[in-house]
């Protein structure tokens, strides 16, 4: 019988431990791209599954930081990057890791977008 308590507690432990680790982390993105971002969406990589705008309800202004929530499972941490900025321009960056990433730079110049990832 005691047994039984003991594996069905370890079970729970794990269950409550895979929500956390496919829970959500977050990340300041720090817009170095002059010019004002109206969306950040995440897609996993090499998919055009882009998810919510993480920006629900503002702008990250040029020169500004957000700290944001964003959704990530353990194990499937690569993840391609698309902003959006004036005129609806949208801008992707391929390959982030959000696992590791604690911040992400976005910059812009002319038509070439890229993140420094830290």
């Amino acid at each position: 019988m005691r047994t039984w308590f003991i594996a069905l507690f370890l079970v729970l432990v794990l269950a409550v431990a895979g929500q956390a680790l496919a829970a959500e982390k977050s990340i300041l993105f720090v817009n170095g791209a002059n010019v004002d971002i109206k969306g950040i969406h995440l897609a996993p990589a090499g998919t055009t599954q882009w998810g919510p705008n993480l920006l629900t309800k503002w702008k990250l202004r040029d020169g500004r930081k957000i700290k944001i929530a964003v959704p990530h499972d353990q194990g499937d941490c690569q993840f391609d990057l698309k902003y959006v900025g004036p005129r609806k321009m949208a801008y992707i960056i391929s390959g982030i890791d959000i696992c590791k990433a604690v911040e992400i730079d976005l910059f812009l110049k002319g038509d070439q977008a890229w993140a420094n990832v830290k």
